[in-house]
């Protein structure tokens, strides 16, 4: 059995549950170091111990795959919050150096977000206040820097912000800069087999997509090649990694859009069509596009990003509207889903609509016309990378599946993606947050009502769960089974159990 060792992001199941639950799919053993040794929300991992781990390991796996923000900061948030200085996190890089190499090494690391929104949860304090104005300086900047007209704007928007804050805003960026050169730096030098230099929560415009571009010739001047990957992504390169770190040879995908002229919209917090995107997921897992889709090992359906380019707006002539334009050909695309399964044909379904859950249109063409249970994987979570990526991971697994017991693991995950990403992030969120609302005031949970919520969002998922054909007469949420890992319920965690 193939052993791989994953150093996660940070300690989200999306980034540590994940991985693991794929890998049992492709019959692999997956290390994750232990709890203790990972970041807790905005308490950093210690960076010390955490690598002692891995250099502990590191002699006995097939495969490492590391998360540089986790190992140089300890981990994603604290990568945008800690004080700690470049000279620190670049020494704590160099010891990467040293480690004794198994086979393989792929490292990665992501181009710090800008979030357009007053909310320091995962941010500086200062966030709180000056998020906002600090995401549009950002995009100012760098169209200042393109020749734009826009320095009035620039000096007004200045003005708002506290000299101390943007320069502590800069300061950070500089170190996350420094950090992804020296990465390229280890790139040249072997250290790495591939580094990936993923961009969160991105736009064609901020500091970020600067930074990116930078990087991106240095890559080029450095002959790096496909050794080094740039694309829009985070959260779903630990699933992506260990697959690839398991491929024995170069899986062929044939790419199919529901709708063929939407392939070319920017899905939201992304910096490039949904075609570029999946392209370069498929290049991120080892894979290569095919233009016939009986050559293909896998057909990847993609559901593309609306035209609203935001979360799914219920109000009912905002929901009339995208019903209209989209009832027909999401039903037409499931008819095709399921000529592709009766065919035997492997296919992977990218729900990537809307951003944070599954579009209901194709949710209810879906279970009309399809057993969605022989699909090799469905995703429709977070953003357009982070859904693709993982459905593109969990796929090719299911390929590698021989035993029963992977079978299982295929559809257990299977079925987890459908309670989360469609009962869940698409309506009980929305349900259990008007809940808490109407109970507290609040439409989020605290450490006072996380029981409660947890409870709620139990039932309510069972109960939509029940109606579901097929993964309702198979499976429902275990009891005191659901948590909000962050404190939140943005996300959740949950085991489902066997009727």
């Amino acid at each position: 059995m193939p052993r791989l060792a994953l150093i996660p992001l940070d300690e989200r199941p999306v980034n540590t549950r994940y991985p693991q639950l794929i890998a049992q799919i492709a019959d692999a053993e997956l290390l994750l170091p232990p709890r203790e040794l990972l970041s807790r929300l905005r308490t950093p991992a210690p960076c010390e111990a955490l690598a002692d781990w891995l250099s502990a390991v590191a002699p006995s796996c097939d495969a490492l795959l590391l998360s540089l923000d986790m190992l140089v900061y300890g981990g994603l948030i604290a990568s945008r919050t800690t004080d700690d200085t470049t000279a620190q996190c670049l020494a704590r890089l160099e010891r990467l150096r040293a480690l004794l190499r198994p086979r393989t090494v792929y490292a990665f690391n992501v181009i710090m977000r800008i979030p357009d929104a007053d909310d320091n949860i995962e941010e500086p304090e200062y966030w709180a206040r000056y998020g906002k104005r600090l995401h549009r300086y950002s995009q100012l900047l760098h169209r200042a820097a393109e020749g734009q007209a826009v320095q009035e704007q620039l000096a007004a928007l200045q003005s708002q912000i506290p000299e101390a804050h943007r320069a502590d805003f800069l300061r950070r960026r500089l170190r996350n800069h420094q950090v992804n050169l020296a990465a390229l730096d280890l790139a040249t030098r072997g250290v790495f087999d591939l580094l990936v230099i993923s961009s969160d929560d991105t736009s064609p415009y901020g500091l970020g997509s600067q930074e990116k571009a930078w990087l991106n010739q240095w890559r080029e001047r450095l002959g790096l090649g496909e050794s080094v990957l740039m694309y829009p992504g985070a959260d779903e390169i630990g699933c992506v990694l260990s697959v690839r770190a398991l491929l024995q040879h170069t899986p062929r995908f044939y790419v199919h859009y529901a709708i063929p002229e939407d392939s070319v919209r920017v899905a939201p917090y992304e910096d490039c069509p949904i075609s570029l995107t999946v392209e370069r997921q498929i290049r991120a897992i080892g894979g290569a596009l095919v233009a016939e889709e009986e050559s293909a090992d896998f057909i990847v359906a993609v559901n593309p990003p609306s035209r609203i380019g935001a979360e799914l707006d219920c109000s009912p002539e905002a929901y009339a509207a995208e019903q209209a334009y989209r009832a027909a050909p999401m039903a037409a695309f499931a008819e095709r889903i399921a000529a592709w399964l009766s065919a035997d044909r492997r296919a992977i379904l990218c729900d990537v609509a809307y951003p944070n859950g599954s579009d209901p249109f194709l949710m209810a063409q879906l279970f009309a016309q399809v057993d969605v249970r022989r699909l090799a994987a469905y995703g429709a979570w977070n953003t357009a990378g982070n859904t693709i990526g993982t459905a593109l991971a969990q796929g090719v697994a299911s390929a590698m599946a021989r035993s029963a017991r992977q079978a299982e693991a295929q559809q257990y995950f299977l079925a987890h993606r459908f309670v989360e990403d469609y009962l869940y992030q698409q309506g009980v969120r929305a349900e259990v947050r008007a809940w808490l609302a109407a109970q507290t005031g609040i439409p989020e949970a605290s450490p006072q009502t996380a029981a409660q919520t947890c409870a709620y969002i139990e039932r309510a998922l069972n109960e939509r769960l029940k109606a579901l054909p097929y993964l309702g007469e198979q499976w429902r949420v275990a009891s005191g089974s659901v948590r909000l890992p962050w404190g939140r319920t943005f996300e959740i965690d949950f085991e489902l159990e066997a009727l």
